[in-house]
């Protein structure tokens, strides 16, 4: 793969640049990563919100599961058209996750290279030692053979080439991809994304085991990585998951907000109208009888009520019973 490799001499160079202009190893690989991260920068909030919205969407997809599950053709047609109602394409955090991947391994194997000696210079490195004890000059080879191009002390770390003595890096790198996966699950979630984020924990143990076998060069590079991602996580989405352990954090935040759950929606328009009908239709109806009242209180006749009937039969009667009295005392 000659691409690849002039892509990863191409990225060691830019490293061994920073190098020198740094004076420090450790130095050099937190600028190398933080210029990585943002020449990627486009590539990841494209993918983030990509999976953002698609998290968002999930309460609505199964809304619409639960309506069309037996009309498969109907499904498809309400799916694509809450995408497009959301503006939502289904594909778009694969492509700049795939776009940035090559990216991010070519990073890693140029911090790899630098930080380490390959068995081929461990095996120089005792030819040369051997011919050292024999007395023959091999120049300043023998002084450079076997150290990796990145070594040096930085913080705590003796030599970036070999592993963390103390530990920490690997702590580290396990605590921040813990905090990466929780930001990047919602805060509410159903049983399916519970299941897949327990899941998706077994990455930091991965990642901490890493550490304890890879260069801490490699392993400091994976730290700033992951302190960055955090970052990102909270600019584009909040503090996710996150905030249900850690009851301190504030729920919101992000640029792009969560969109409420299609049943939520429906609870806050029901509560809505339940309130306005609760406090309006009384008004209403009295407002309606106030008004029909006028009219319907000078007519009489077909538009008489039986009370009203019966009074005005009650005096015709009384005056027909009187001439009768009248003639029997006659």
């Amino acid at each position: 793969m000659p691409i690849w490799l002039a892509f990863v001499e191409f990225l060691q160079q830019v490293l061994l640049t920073f190098y020198r202009w740094t004076g420090s190893a450790g130095f050099a690989i937190i600028l190398f990563t933080i210029v990585a991260r943002i020449v990627i920068l486009p590539l990841t909030i494209k993918s983030l919100q990509s999976s953002r919205k698609m998290q968002e969407l999930q309460p609505h997809m199964k809304e619409l599961q639960r309506k069309y599950g037996k009309d498969p053709q109907k499904l498809q047609e309400e799916t694509m058209r809450l995408y497009r109602e959301y503006k939502v394409n289904p594909v778009g955090g694969c492509l700049p996750m795939l776009l940035q991947l090559p990216i991010f391994l070519g990073v890693y194997q140029a911090v790899i290279n630098l930080t380490r000696v390959s068995p081929a210079e461990h095996a120089g490195s005792a030819m040369l030692r051997v011919l050292n004890e024999q007395g023959i000059a091999v120049g300043v080879a023998s002084a450079t053979l076997g150290q990796p191009q990145l070594a040096g002390s930085f913080l705590w770390l003796p030599d970036l080439g070999k592993t963390d003595p103390y530990y920490i890096l690997p702590i580290l790198s396990v605590i921040f991809q813990l905090i990466v996966q929780l930001m990047a699950t919602p805060r509410v979630q159903d049983p399916q994304q519970k299941a897949m984020m327990q899941s998706m924990l077994i990455l930091p143990i991965v990642f901490g085991y890493i550490g304890f076998i890879f260069p801490s060069g490699a392993v400091l590079y994976w730290v700033v990585g992951s302190i960055l991602s955090i970052i990102q996580q909270y600019v584009i989405s909040g503090w996710g998951s996150l905030a249900n352990y850690l009851k301190f954090l504030p729920t919101d935040g992000g640029l792009f907000p969560p969109v409420p759950p299609p049943s939520v929606q429906a609870a806050a328009s029901s509560t809505g109208s339940g309130s306005a009908s609760a406090t309006d239709e009384p008004a209403q109806k009295v407002d309606f009888w106030e008004v029909l009242r006028p009219l319907t209180e000078p007519r009489s006749g077909a538009g008489e009520s039986p009370a009203q009937s019966t009074e005005s039969a009650a005096p015709s009667e009384v005056r027909q019973a009187a001439p009768r009295r009248r003639r029997v005392r006659k």
